[in-house]
């Protein structure tokens, strides 16, 4: 009886303590290997843009991977390589949204949260094409996350951003990261954002009521090709537009964020080339005096 006892008790403490009598927890993020995420949300923004929640799961008690995926997710921007497993290619996506709920469920012994993207369907973008074609509850691999740009508490005096169109994504993730940072009260942002009509803003509603409540931190521009307009400019970003965004930088303490279309890029940046590294910078920017050390390109 005693062995018995002192099994029963063993267990029990295995129970409270570890994962080890707990089925395997899937879902995980891993930046290490290419893992399979449910669909559980698909919800369109704009006739060619949607929202995909993606659900992602915890164990219990942290253990190596969730440290390794803690540790990159502080260290700044981040992103997700999506493959297509029906061509075997990917593409890297930066997610707007990331939760994970504290909340443990007692038979699977993990929480779950979930992950968003936006995606923008192009007739010739084979993975946003198969993004688009996903339904809910099909599932999508993913391997991440991956650090895209290093960035700190209080690393910068003034963030300069520049998105067109889905290059909103890795702006929303870093206004949301400073803005809910008490150690990063004192860092400015401000957003010159592109798109084509005014229908065609998204996340305006959330961006709208962030710079309103974080008035003395956050400034939000819209720009837009055509008309009507009532919030935006209807213009381009050319290079009087750009000067009087960036009115005000200073060299060493201020950066300025680039992410768009290409030929957004190649007007005011330059396009970043494929593979590593930033390219030189080009276009708007250049001709105002801009270094590669004042400028980065998602």
């Amino acid at each position: 009886m005693e062995a018995i006892g002192a099994t029963m008790a063993f267990l029990y403490y295995l129970h409270l303590h570890t994962d080890l009598l707990k089925p395997e927890v899937k879902e995980r993020l891993n930046p290490e290997k290419y893992t399979p995420f449910t669909l559980t949300e698909k919800e369109s923004l704009t006739p060619d843009t949607v929202r995909f929640r993606f659900r992602v799961n915890r164990p219990r008690f942290d253990d190596e991977l969730e440290k390794l995926v803690d540790g990159i997710i502080a260290q700044g921007a981040w992103a997700m390589d999506i493959k297509d497993h029906m061509v075997q290619t990917y593409r890297t996506y930066t997610p707007v949204g990331f939760f994970m709920s504290d909340v443990v469920d007692e038979e699977s012994g993990s929480r779950e949260g979930y992950l968003e993207f936006v995606v923008k369907r192009y007739p010739r973008g084979s993975l946003s094409r198969f993004l688009h074609d996903t339904r809910v509850g099909d599932q999508v691999e993913m391997r991440g996350p991956m650090l895209v740009w290093p960035y700190h508490s209080a690393k910068y005096r003034h963030l300069y951003m520049i998105a067109g169109g889905t290059g909103v994504a890795p702006m929303y993730q870093l206004i949301d990261r400073i803005l809910n940072d008490p150690d990063d009260s004192g860092t400015r942002i401000s957003l010159l954002y592109g798109s084509q009509t005014e229908p065609d803003i998204i996340y305006r509603g959330l961006l709208d009521k962030l710079a309103q409540t974080h008035g003395d931190q956050l400034s939000v521009t819209y720009l837009v090709d055509r008309g009507p307009a009532t919030v935006a400019r209807v213009a381009i970003p050319d290079m009087d537009t750009v000067r009087v965004f960036t009115e005000g930088f200073e060299r060493g303490k201020d950066v300025v964020l680039m992410c768009g279309p290409d030929a957004m890029l190649a007007a005011i940046s330059g396009v970043k080339p494929v593979g590593a590294g930033q390219g030189p910078v080009q276009g708007v920017l250049r001709e105002l005096g801009f270094t590669p050390a004042d400028v980065f390109k998602f």
